[in-house]
């Protein structure tokens, strides 16, 4: 099971997608925060989207 996977079983209403779509290739730092904080009003991400989208973010380095 891959993180995203992880996050996803841990919050299962979170939008697939944007989980997906907002933590590849990406880097924890403000400018990540605040375009996710941006999305997040531009798209209505519910809560668990967002807790799972910065669950994968804190796990990411754990997993490499």
């Amino acid at each position: 099971m891959n993180i995203i996977e992880q996050a996803l079983a841990k919050y299962p209403k979170a939008k697939k997608i944007a989980v997906e779509n907002a933590t590849m290739g990406q880097e924890m730092n403000v400018a990540f925060r605040m375009n996710v904080e941006m999305d997040r009003g531009l798209y209505n991400w519910n809560a668990q989207t967002m807790s799972a989208i910065y669950w994968v973010m804190k796990h990411k380095k754990e997993m490499i």
